[in-house]
């Protein structure tokens, strides 16, 4: 399985997920339909779920792509900066990686288990559920067939530390404070709102969904086009 890569270059292909797939309720649920369209495919190894934090000063019910620059100008600006990139199989594996640490997105994690191995063959022809519920105090999950795993915040494997230091995705003071955020040793996964003008109480995450894979040959990181999975909000710590 080859498609023409860029340039004149051929590489290993690896099936994204389809736009289509994907359905956001509201602010606080996603459903992904995952295809086994990787079936077979000798480079696929896993699902990976690339995510950045959002501060805001505004409340949304409906987030979507006509007030993502109400919500975080950035959050808006990093939108639209990925939109050329979904169904795109002309951008090669590396474009990719640098679009994703360009905007210092870092990949989602399970408590307690391997996200590669849960987003691996195993979820092909299942259907996946992200869930942020806006109840105080619960802490957002994902599920997959009968299975919930507690979601988790990267540390950008011990490049950073997290505050508060449970990694949930859970709105707080301690998660929106400034000093935090602009410490290039603390919350390097979230991005401030120097533009509110309002009181910043609100927090969202947006989420991308890759395919990963690796070539034995070169020894390289295979990714997919992204899908964009939508914007949801944390739920508020208590």
């Amino acid at each position: 399985m080859f498609l023409l890569g860029c340039g004149i270059e051929d590489y290993p292909y690896i099936y994204p997920i389809p736009t289509g797939n994907i359905n956001q309720q509201l602010n606080s649920r996603v459903s992904v339909v995952i295809p086994n369209s990787n079936l077979g495919n000798m480079y696929f190894t896993h699902f990976a779920i690339f995510y950045r934090i959002y501060i805001s000063d505004l409340y949304e019910s409906t987030p979507s792509e006509g007030n993502y620059s109400a919500i975080n100008s950035a959050l808006n600006s990093n939108y639209t900066r990925v939109q050329p990139f979904i169904g795109n199989d002309s951008m090669g594996s590396s474009a990719i990686a640098s679009l994703f640490s360009g905007m210092r997105y870092y990949i989602l994690e399970l408590e307690d288990h391997q996200i590669d191995n849960v987003l691996s063959t195993q979820a092909f022809n299942q259907t996946l559920f992200i869930d942020f519920p806006q109840m105080p105090g619960s802490v957002p999950f994902l599920t997959l067939g009968t299975t919930q795993y507690r979601l988790q915040r990267s540390d950008g494997g011990g490049s950073f530390e997290l505050l508060p230091d449970n990694r949930y995705f859970l709105n707080s003071t301690e998660l929106r404070n400034s000093n935090n955020i602009n410490d290039e040793h603390i919350n390097m996964d979230i991005t401030d709102n120097p533009n509110a003008t309002a009181e910043k109480r609100h927090t969202y995450v947006s989420m991308y969904i890759v395919a990963l894979g690796f070539d034995p040959q070169t020894y390289v990181q295979l990714y997919s086009s992204p899908i964009f999975a939508g914007v949801l909000r944390l739920p508020d710590a208590n």
